[in-house]
């Protein structure tokens, strides 16, 4: 959210990338003809099945795709799987488009606006559900569908969205700082209670850590990733959202909107927090470096953090769940949020043979070792398709499939809000929030109003 929301989250912090094109000639094999193979084939000898399927081969027309790809981080990986694919598919010509990093949609909307008609296209859930409910078309009937729980599905069942990457957030923490104070191993999950995430900080400023948590406040951070947390209070996320819309909740009168922003204080305070003077700032980067270096030791963000701690150290890290309060038996307190956080839709608008083409793409993704090993191994990016037999390797990565593989997430809760709008419109009321400049009550009928309008 990745994003991103979800996603590397570094918004606004890098200008956005030139177009990147992958030229069909660094495939070799003559791909954007399809080429006459006529030369090099026995004339008499091949068997008839064989020679109608070298007839059809000479046959097939070439077909152009357009993909964008919304996740900046990995544009030259996307590069390379272009031309393996395309060498296993010499009709199809495969032009590859990315956004900066951290903005997911953009280049969608230029592509669109220049007059190309984008085939494949990244989107974050809500915005494809939303924004460009118009674009995608049904995949219902593709085979990968029986492959994967995390499928993206519209309010009519039908499957609209292939899972690209998987990704959760939580408290990131240093394990060698965790461990050093907890004088040995350090079960995340242990910290199930906010009495307990308490009981930690003052043992990490006990063993010399003066400010244990280094807490970022960027908009996209404390809204709609932080403070949708709440709506995972009921098993669909979706009833919660339901009642807001219909102006059945009170937000101020209930426990879990509350609890979170009970511990959201807590990890904001000045006691605890190395920004807790000035809550509010670009502290992205200086967050990160200060738990790479070990000098704080837990921030609140995603698996796309790895990134940023590993150029500071090579340091482990992991994640423990955001306690919302003191019951050891709620569920909230033992799980990291978690889910598809880019899907690849295929635009409707799509000629029927680059829908084709396209779903051949998505099939390759699946099914091909070449397809498996981009995703996972050069992308570092959790597959959300169970025949996929590699992992990830970056600790935070690791971390979330860890947690998914032994039932410890919940839902990725940004994917049930307009997360654009949670970002620009309720994301400065939870920062006001955050410094003082409104009360809790305030920022409940907020979010209730924006609701209700």
């Amino acid at each position: 959210m990745k994003m991103f929301t979800a996603r590397t989250k570094k918004h606004g912090l890098i200008v956005l990338s030139a177009f990147m094109a992958v030229a069909l000639a660094a495939c070799g094999g003559g791909a954007t003809s399809g080429g006459d193979t006529t030369a090099s084939e026995p004339a008499a000898t091949e068997p008839a099945p064989a020679a109608e399927a070298k007839a059809h081969e000479k046959a097939a027309e070439p077909v152009n795709i357009i993909i964008t790809n919304g996740k900046g981080e990995i544009t030259s990986q996307w590069e390379q799987a272009a031309k393996d694919f395309m060498a296993a598919n010499p009709d199809i010509t495969v032009e590859t488009r990315s956004a900066a990093v951290g903005d997911a949609l953009n280049v969608f909307d230029m592509m669109t606006a220049s007059g190309k008609t984008v085939t494949i296209a990244m989107f974050e859930p809500s915005a494809a559900l939303n924004k460009y409910k118009d674009v995608y078309s049904d995949l219902s009937n593709e085979q990968w569908v029986s492959e994967t729980d995390s499928a993206l599905k519209n309010e009519q069942g039908q499957v609209v969205g292939f899972p690209f990457a998987i990704e959760g957030f939580g408290l990131v923490y240093n394990k060698q700082v965790v461990e050093k104070a907890a004088g040995g191993a350090f079960d995340p999950f242990s910290i199930n209670t906010r009495d307990k995430l308490v009981e930690l900080f003052d043992k990490l400023q006990a063993s010399g850590v003066t400010y244990p948590v280094a807490y970022q406040t960027e908009s996209w951070s404390v809204s709609n990733h932080y403070s949708t947390q709440f709506i995972n209070q009921a098993a669909d996320p979706t009833e919660v959202v339901k009642q807001l819309e219909a102006g059945t909740l009170d937000l101020a009168s209930n426990a879990t909107w509350n609890g979170y922003y009970d511990t959201m204080d807590l990890l904001a305070s000045k006691k605890y927090n190395k920004y807790g003077e000035r809550p509010l700032g670009s502290y992205y980067d200086d967050a990160h470096v200060a738990v790479g270096k070990g000098e704080s030791a837990v921030l609140f963000n995603g698996n796309w953090a790895y990134d940023s701690l590993q150029a500071v150290a090579g340091d482990d890290f992991g994640f423990i769940p955001v306690p919302v309060d003191n019951d050891p038996a709620n569920p909230l307190n033992g799980k990291i949020a978690a889910g598809a956080t880019q899907v690849l839709v295929i635009n409707k608008a799509a000629k029927p043979e680059e829908q084709e083409a396209a779903k051949k793409f998505l099939n390759w993704l699946v099914y091909d070792a070449a397809g498996q090993d981009f995703i996972v191994n050069k992308s570092q990016v959790i597959s959300a398709f169970k025949n996929n037999p590699n992992k990830v390797t970056n600790p935070l990565g690791a971390a979330i499939g860890d947690a998914i593989a032994n039932s410890r997430t919940m839902p990725f809760s940004t994917n049930y809000v307009l997360a654009e709008e949670w970002n620009t419109i309720i994301g400065p009321e939870v920062q006001k929030y955050i410094v003082g400049k409104n009360t809790r009550e305030d920022l409940a009928k907020f979010i209730q109003n924006y609701y209700a309008k």
